[in-house]
């Protein structure tokens, strides 16, 4: 009686290796990218982008998905960026077997999958705009990747990806179809020169320096600026409320509204739209979360903050920044209230309506941002602010339509009133929330 061969029985399977190297190289995912404070930040982003989608496909909000589209794949190169330079400020990363290796490879598949999910959602809606942004966007993304692994220092310079995006779409009306076969060339010439410097890339001092600089301070760094007398006093203004991001808040706050004049005036001076005023709005928004980004990002600084003198205990403190809080709020409305004013002297497009309205959509913007950062106590809570942040752009981009058309404006004048008294709820509930349980 002849014996039955086993594996006529059971076929030998050729996945098993292939699963096994899989595992290996997805090994501590989680853990890399959202556990690490860094990566975590820009990865929740991502998750909040690409949670976003469903309502929009399902509600047929078409015309905000290039922008939610472009936000999670700038996210992810970021978060990319910083795995990179994490691997070049850490000794340790080339004793580990196969950690490199491992990071390089969820780096490729973390780009990849956001790419392909963003392509795959254009041609189910069909959009070739959004498509067309969203090369654009990765484009974007991949030069800072390249450029953060040519000068690590650019990496400070993360917050520029996601202000890029309020341009992509006027730039991807431009395109030809050559140039998009053009960008197409290009992202993939970024992706190979990025591959092929990353194999190489060793130890480096600086990305060391950035690697510390970000775990304490979020990623925020400046020349000290302190000299400067207007800046001395603004800091001395809004203390304590910028004692986490430094003289950056008081340049910001400087440089803002001269930004927007030039630009205005330009564009007044060619002939050419551009939304200035629209753009120092969203400025600002982005400007009041960066104040509780990197408070929260420095974490271990609140302590160094309640030793100051100054606060009469913990509650001393709460309040002072509250207060702080109040002052930068109205600080960024007075200043969207000069700009605009400034413009509409040389734009006649600038009517008191749309004036009256910018003022009200910069309070009632930066109110919501501040009293919602003010409860959060994680980066990944503090990401769920960019749903503010997209509602804020969509009311401005979609009310200035009708105040150009001059028609129903009351309506929208009764909404920004009643979100102005909504945003002042949400400052007084986020002061009860700041640092609760935080400081004994």
């Amino acid at each position: 009686m002849s014996r039955t061969n086993p594996e006529l029985i059971q076929p030998r399977s050729d996945n098993g290796p292939w699963l096994k190297l899989l595992q290996c190289r997805f090994a501590g995912v989680i853990r890399f990218w959202f556990y690490d404070l860094g990566s975590a930040s820009f990865m929740g982003v991502t998750l909040l982008g690409l949670l976003m989608l469903v309502p929009i496909i399902g509600f047929e909000k078409f015309e905000i998905l290039p922008l939610i589209l472009g936000l999670v794949q700038v996210s992810v190169s970021a978060a990319v960026a910083w795995q990179l330079n994490r691997l070049a400020a850490t000794e340790w990363s080339i004793l580990i077997p196969e950690y490199r290796r491992n990071i390089f490879f969820q780096c490729s598949f973390m780009l990849l999958s956001s790419f392909s999910i963003g392509t795959l959602v254009c041609l189910l809606v069909g959009l070739e705009a959004a498509f067309t942004q969203l090369l654009l966007a990765t484009g974007l993304g991949l030069i800072f990747v390249y450029l953060c692994q040519i000068k690590m220092a650019v990496y400070y310079l993360s917050i520029l990806l996601y202000l890029s995006l309020l341009f992509i779409d006027s730039i991807a009306e431009s395109l030809s179809p050559v140039m998009i076969a053009a960008v197409v060339l290009a992202n993939l010439t970024l992706v190979w020169a990025i591959w092929k410097r990353a194999l190489v890339s060793g130890w480096h001092p600086d990305a060391r320096t950035i690697y510390l600089n970000a775990l304490e301070m979020g990623g925020i760094w400046l020349p000290n600026a302190k000299s400067y007398p207007l800046i001395f006093k603004l800091e001395k203004h809004l203390h304590p409320v910028n004692f986490f991001m430094g003289p950056l808040l008081a340049l910001l706050i400087i440089a803002m509204p001269i930004i927007t004049l030039i630009v205005a005036a330009l564009a007044q001076l060619v002939g050419v739209e551009v939304p200035a005023l629209f753009m120092l709005v969203q400025f600002s928004c982005v400007a009041c979360t960066m104040v509780h980004w990197s408070r929260i990002q420095r974490w271990r600084a609140v302590e160094t903050l309640f030793m100051l003198p100054g606060f009469s205990g913990k509650q001393g403190m709460i309040d002072a920044f509250n207060r702080s809080q109040i002052n930068l709020l109205i600080l960024f409305t007075l200043i969207m209230a000069a700009t605009a004013a400034l413009v509409a002297l040389f734009n006649p497009a600038i009517t008191f309506a749309i004036w009256f309205h910018l003022v009200l959509s910069t309070f009632f913007g930066c109110g919501f941002l501040l009293g919602a950062g003010s409860a959060c106590k994680t980066a990944l809570q503090l990401s769920t602010t960019m749903l503010i942040i997209i509602a804020h752009s969509a009311w401005i981009s979609g009310s200035l339509r009708v105040f150009a058309e001059e028609t129903d404006v009351w309506l929208w004048f009764a909404g920004d009133l009643a979100l102005v008294g909504i945003s002042m709820l949400t400052i007084w509930w986020g002061s009860k929330k700041l640092w609760k349980g935080d400081l004994v």
